[in-house]
């Protein structure tokens, strides 16, 4: 696929999300939403209503709700499919304090929400001023000084190890125990996406688009994770 992003609407790869989703890419996933969890509640309520950014699929959504009895969420993600496994994923256990919508950032209520995540969302969209304008409706929406959670794979298609920091990527999931022929199917894909861009970039977007007092929490491999006040 020409488009990195329509893996999400893929009968197929909706399927294998679980097993060859995030946890089996991401050093330390459980570990970063956990973080994540403990962040926000470092600077929001107890009864935080948190937006979540590319709720498709209930991973995040779902830590958090376990993390923090109280928080309520606002999911929004533009793939109907990974929708459908949120809402599994999420289940009746904490469904009562999860809304989620069919759409984008922008098709969110205005809030004020009391916190964001926005988690390998961002490095999907090409940075053509779609990552800015994705980070200023997040802001737009939040209460200042909400915190945001962004986290990001970080890789910069002009650099000398480009190739090398892939092949890292496909051998950390081979060695999460993916199908070898899936991981040369996600490395084809990382390689062709058109999102890429080093975490300095990321950085310098997160002041464009309003937000301070920012501070690198996680790093793994070429993920970072970024705590930043609206």
């Amino acid at each position: 696929m020409s488009d990195f992003r329509a893996h999400f609407e893929d009968a197929s790869f909706v399927s294998g999300y679980l097993r060859h989703g995030p946890p089996a890419f991401m050093p330390g996933h459980s570990g970063v939403l956990q973080m994540a969890g403990v962040l926000i509640r470092e600077n929001a309520s107890p009864d935080a209503h948190v937006l979540v950014v590319g709720a498709g699929g209930g991973l995040e959504t779902r830590a958090l709700a376990q993390l923090e009895p109280h928080f309520r969420f606002l999911g929004v993600d533009p793939a109907p499919r990974m929708l459908e496994l949120a809402r599994e994923v999420i289940g009746p256990e904490f469904s009562d304090r999860v809304d989620l919508l069919e759409g984008t950032a922008d098709d969110a209520p205005l809030g004020p929400f009391d916190a964001a995540t926005c988690i390998l969302v961002l490095g999907l969209l090409p940075d053509d001023g779609s990552k800015h304008a994705l980070l200023q409706a997040i802001r737009r929406r939040m209460k200042p000084r909400a915190p945001l959670i962004l986290v990001d794979q970080c890789l910069d298609k002009a650099a000398a190890d480009f190739e090398a920091r892939l092949d890292r990527y496909a051998s950390y999931a081979r060695a999460s125990g993916v199908d070898p022929q899936v991981v040369e199917q996600a490395r084809a894909a990382l390689a062709a996406n058109p999102g890429l861009v080093a975490s300095e970039r990321n950085e310098t977007l997160i002041e464009e688009a309003g937000f301070r007092d920012w501070e690198v929490f996680y790093v793994g491999m070429a993920w970072r994770g970024w705590l930043a006040l609206a």
